[in-house]
């Protein structure tokens, strides 16, 4: 008997500290880090859509990109040479949200190029000038 009362007593306190943990969680982060770089360029995922099909960035200089995914579907961003998407220039994991994440982007030549998510609808040209 002293038993049982001693798994319950423990089993209660498993619960209780289990409860206190849970509902001290922070809250999920729906922008883009503090720390981030003010001229990386910011796009979002939302509703299955880019926040813009168009985005630009410096010829020879690395960069970053600030892409934040503001719901549960997974979501990336992948750069390609041309709308082929046969040649990879920046590929990442996709990843679920909402979550906030900075891609950090080596130097590219100037030209476009076509960047997608892994939904292939969400699509747009990146501008390296």
């Amino acid at each position: 008997m002293k038993k049982v009362a001693a798994a319950l007593g423990l089993l209660a306190i498993v619960l209780v500290l289990g409860a206190c943990s849970s509902s001290a969680a922070a809250p999920a982060s729906s922008g883009p880090p503090a720390s981030v770089d003010p001229n990386a360029i910011q796009i979002s995922a939302k509703d299955l859509k880019f926040s813009t099909a168009q985005l630009n960035a410096p010829a020879g200089k690395a960069f970053t990109i600030a892409f934040d995914n503001q719901e549960a579907a997974p979501h990336n961003v992948a750069i390609y040479k041309d709308q082929s998407a046969s040649e990879k220039v920046f590929v990442q994991d996709p990843f679920g949200g909402p979550k906030a994440v900075t891609y950090q982007v080596g130097p590219l030549a100037a030209g476009n190029y076509f960047f997608r998510d892994v939904h292939t609808d969400m699509k747009g040209t990146l501008t390296v000038k």
